[in-house]
């Protein structure tokens, strides 16, 4: 971990210990009891709001519930104007009935939360595949002396498969863990929102025009504050070799778009899969959003057995409805002899032990616990 990261992090330990809890007991004192249909999404890791939350959003407006937005990408202001968003965070966090997250969020866990008001973590991926959480070192850097995920109330999960694994990933009783669907995914199951996917690309990108489309979407490597980008070399060979009949897109994850332009295209990842004909990924989560599609997938894991002992996995690549191919050279052959393809059989079966739930109905479902929990 370098210096500027462990300054940080320590700077962070000093907010969740101290300042946070101060701060939010001062709210409470305030505001005696939170507003049940007051709903805030908050989200520490995108400048505009995130796909993610965006449907329960609308649903949860439809239903009459007042929405209070609260999105800042930490890792791209200062540190004071972050603390300056926690503070403003608290105040809605002791007022509300509800909070929604996507991902992790210092603020939610530095602090005994109100049992009237309750935590919902939609999280940012499908399935389970590569460990995360309590089950991944690089994931939780700092917190270890109390649980990140405590203040859950629930969280929504692909299929009931997936449920004993989250709840162990984030040390909470399994009740806490549903199989409800992942929102985001109903988008997929919209015929208007993917052909509009698709006239997009191919007004952007009309070279592309007559040719198939090759996405790349790989993860990044160790933790989110010192990630690194791995295999771009292949894939720059691969667009050289198969430039006339193939497109490539090149779309990395979120945390290294920060660090160095190494994508291609402008386009959201969850907007890019009704243009591609073929997805080429590592040990990303994006490999359960693109199945949905139905279309073909290739892992490109040159470094499998490295990545396996220091992160780990859930499922064996084996399971995954995917070609796996660990040497570089290989991959243009096996696009071009067609080799990429995945027996329907082993697809259904992916689909049905990992993404169960997710079957363009998740965003009600979700909506309809939350008013179960809350009595309404």
């Amino acid at each position: 971990m370098g210096n500027k990261l462990k300054i940080r992090q320590a700077l962070k330990e000093c907010l969740r210990k101290f300042i946070l809890p101060v701060v939010y007991h001062i709210y409470c004192v305030r505001y005696p009891g939170p507003d049940q249909r007051l709903i805030v999404f908050a989200d520490a890791h995108h400048k505009e709001f995130p796909e993610d939350m965006r449907l329960l959003k609308e649903e949860m407006q439809r239903r009459g519930y007042k929405v209070q937005e609260l999105v800042h990408d930490f890792a791209e202001v200062s540190f004071g104007k972050s603390i300056k968003a926690m503070l403003s965070f608290l105040k809605y966090y002791a007022q509300a009935g509800l909070v929604v997250l996507c991902d992790y969020y210092l603020p939610v866990i530095s602090v005994k939360k109100r049992k009237e008001t309750k935590v919902i973590q939609l999280w940012h991926a499908c399935g389970a595949y590569k460990k995360f959480g309590y089950d991944a070192r690089d994931d939780l850097l700092s917190v270890k002396d109390q649980n990140m995920f405590r203040n859950f109330d629930l969280v929504s999960v692909s299929s009931e498969h997936c449920r004993v694994v989250y709840a162990d990933a984030f040390h909470l009783p399994l009740e806490k863990v549903q199989a409800l669907g992942v929102s985001r995914t109903d988008r997929y199951f919209s015929e208007s929102f993917m052909e509009e996917c698709r006239s997009r690309f191919f007004k952007e990108y009309p070279e592309a025009a007559g040719r198939k489309i090759i996405l790349w979407a790989p993860t990044f490597r160790h933790n989110a504050g010192e990630g690194t980008l791995f295999g771009a070399e292949a894939i720059d060979s691969l667009c050289e070799k198969l430039s006339g009949e193939w497109f490539v897109i090149r779309k990395v994850h979120p945390h290294l778009e920060k660090k160095m332009a190494a994508s291609n295209c402008r386009i959201p990842t969850e907007q890019l899969y009704a243009a591609a004909d073929l997805l080429i990924t590592d040990y990303s989560s994006v490999i359960f959003d693109f199945a949905l599609t139905g279309k073909p997938i290739l892992i490109y894991a040159p470094d499998r057995t490295q990545y396996e002992k220091e992160r780990g996995f859930y499922l064996e690549l084996e399971e995954l409805p995917a070609r796996v191919v660990t040497d570089g050279e290989e991959l243009a052959e096996v696009i071009s002899r067609g080799e990429y393809k995945t027996a329907s059989e082993k697809y259904e079966k992916f689909i049905k032990n990992q993404l169960q739930m997710c079957d363009g109905h998740a965003t009600s479902r979700i909506a309809d616990y939350i008013a179960d929990m809350q009595g309404m």
